[in-house]
Formats: C-alpha cells, sequence, structure tokens
C-alpha cells in the first residue's frame, strides 16, 4: 500500500513536501513498508515516461531504492537523497513531457510498433534452448507468437548495433519500450518455466531479459519489481507493471550508452545541498512534532518560509508543516529500523 500523498508530491517535483513528508515516514517508522512501497511506485510512475537520455539518472535511482529497501538501517540522508532525485526526474517530465506507456490505444499502439514484428526471422535450434525457460511447448497455441516476438526483438538489437544516429536510437528505444507495453496490454497467455504459477506476458518478457542480460542495472528493475511481493499480489504486480517500460530503455542504452548522461552540475548542486541538510532538516523536523501527555498535537511553524519550487536551488531551506499529518510515536528507535546518518 503506497501513500497517495507522498506519490503526488514527488510526481509534481514538489521537494518540498516530498522531503518532509518523508521525514514524516522517517520520525514514525513504523509505516516504513508504506514508505518503501510509494517508493517502488514512483519509480513505476517515472518509468512510464523515462526516455533514454536520462536513464542512467533513473538507474542510479532503481539502484538505490534496492539498497535503500533491503537495508537494516533508515539512512536518512539517503532516504532524502533519493526523494529529491525522483522530483528531479519528474520536474524535468512536467516541464518537457513526453507521452506516457499505457496511455496510446491499443489499436493506434498496434500501427506504431507493427514494423518491429514484420520480419521473417528463425531462432535455430540454439536460439530455442537458449529462450528454452520462457518458450512454451510447442503444441501450444502461443508457440509461434513467441517466437516471433523473441526474434524481432533481436533483430531490434541488432539494427540497434549498426547505427549511430542519436535521433534513430532515441527513436528505437521508444518502438521497444511501446512493443512491451502492446504485449503486456494484449494479455496474451503465455505459460513458461521462467514463473510456472503465472501466465501473465510480463513474466514472459522479464525471462525474455533474464535470458539474455546479466548487468546489474538492466537486471535491478526485476529485482524491484518482486521485492517485498514474495505471493504474487496482484494488486502489487499492477503497481509495479511500468517498471518493465524503464528496463526496456535500459537495454536500448546498453548498446549505446554514448547517447545517455549522467547528472547535470545544477541537477548536483541540489543533490548536493540535500545531502548536506539532510540531517539538520530531519532533527528540525522531529523537534517541530511533540507529543503530550494526553493528546499527541503537531505543531506548526511559521508559514511564511520560502519553499523550494522544482528545481529552484535555496540555500535557506526549512519545509512547511503539514498539519494533516499523522503525529509519531516516540517509542520507535529500539523497535524497528535503527536510524542512522
Amino acid at each position: 500500500m503506497y501513500n497517495k500523498e507522498l506519490f503526488d508530491f514527488i510526481c509534481n517535483g514538489n521537494i518540498e513536501k516530498s522531503l518532509y513528508n518523508t521525514c514524516i515516514f522517517l520520525i514514525e517508522n513504523s509505516k516504513i513498508e508504506v514508505l518503501e512501497d510509494t517508493l517502488i511506485y514512483s519509480c513505476s510512475y517515472i518509468s512510464t515516461f523515462i526516455t533514454i537520455y536520462n536513464i542512467v539518472k533513473f538507474n542510479n535511482v532503481i539502484e538505490s531504492t534496492i539498497n535503500i529497501i533491503n537495508s537494516d538501517n533508515i539512512n536518512v540522508t539517503e532516504y532524502l537523497v533519493l526523494i529529491t532525485k525522483m522530483c528531479i526526474l519528474c520536474d524535468i517530465h512536467n516541464k518537457h513531457p513526453t507521452t506516457k506507456t499505457g496511455t496510446i490505444p491499443i489499436p493506434q499502439l498496434r500501427q506504431k510498433i507493427f514494423n518491429i514484428f514484420d520480419n521473417d526471422i528463425k531462432l535455430n535450434p540454439a536460439g530455442i534452448s537458449k529462450f528454452n525457460s520462457i518458450i512454451p511447448p510447442s503444441d501450444s497455441d502461443i508457440y509461434a507468437l513467441t517466437l516471433k516476438i523473441i526474434t524481432s526483438f533481436i533483430n531490434v538489437f541488432k539494427i540497434i548495433e549498426s547505427t549511430n544516429n542519436n535521433n534513430e536510437i532515441y527513436s528505437l528505444s521508444i518502438l521497444f519500450r511501446d512493443s512491451f507495453d502492446y504485449i503486456i496490454r494484449k494479455k496474451y497467455v503465455i505459460q513458461t518455466q521462467f514463473c510456472l504459477s503465472e501466465h501473465d506476458p510480463i513474466y514472459f518478457l522479464w525471462g525474455f531479459v533474464n535470458c539474455l542480460f546479466t548487468e546489474n542495472f538492466i537486471l535491478n528493475y526485476y529485482k524491484l519489481f518482486i521485492i517485498n511481493n514474495a505471493t504474487n499480489n496482484k494488486t502489487i504486480k499492477n503497481q509495479r507493471i511500468g517498471l518493465i517500460h524503464a528496463c526496456a530503455v535500459s537495454i536500448i542504452y546498453n548498446y549505446k550508452r554514448d547517447i545517455a548522461s549522467s547528472w547535470t552540475s545544477n541537477e548536483i548542486i541540489i543533490i548536493t545541498k540535500i545531502k548536506d541538510i539532510a540531517m539538520n532538516l530531519f532533527s528540525q523536523i522531529k523537534k517541530e512534532i511533540f507529543i503530550d501527555d494526553d493528546k499527541p498535537e503537531i505543531k506548526e511553524r511559521d508559514k511564511t518560509k520560502p519553499k523550494i519550487d522544482g528545481l529552484t536551488y535555496l540555500y535557506e531551506y526549512i519545509p512547511k508543516i503539514n498539519t494533516n499529518l499523522e503525529p509519531y510515536n516516540e517509542a520507535f528507535e529500539d523497535e524497528y529500523k535503527t536510524i542512522i546518518k
């Protein structure tokens, strides 16, 4: 279960409110699982629009999210830096929007990606053996289709390897991503050894990725997709579908790494500033919240303080307090994750 308020703040690129709400979660600690689910859901959302030009930044976000969730401790600085990076990526999209996956009607989407599957390439026995874990039995109605998908994707990789035109690489990354979107939304029933308990086509695609790639920045998307969801809960799975779309973009980046750039100098300034003030910020918010013997209350601070707007860099930064947030329970440090710097 994710927190809609924090998710919306991140999507809007609102650094100030995102950091404040994150600090509240860290102070409470008992709801850390909700915060983790919100981080994953935010990653899934960003995955629907991230482009190959910014995929290096997002690969960094995915890796940090996995490390934070897997840690036995709460590193306040790492949390706040991660949230800041998510806000930066959302701010970039909000100012320069691109079409998100899942928004193009299926008939138009089919027309868009049709040429990718318009080939007569065949898999030789060695190729079939390589993808044995995701190819259904030969007598399956879907057998020929799965071979067509695999050979078509391999052909895309060959085309990518043969071009150095950035516009073509970008276009192919979008088509490859949209092909994943189409296959998932068509809801093909594909039985695979990769995930015997599921026939959802997304597991066929995750299996395809697993058959061909060993790079951590690619495989991390699947790691995040399954983290904290050992039972394959359908609701949680559906909230994380976006991750495979960014994975598709990351695969294309793997062939042409020069096209993407890491954090810009202005973005590094913001990230470094948050890193420098993180613990002071956390401590200040903690001081603003107090518990009365009879009734917990939240202390409201001066609302005249300036706020961060998008990626505006402020040297004097104190977040607004949200009086609608629940107070924290002071007795938490020995019961849950340990907070560290």
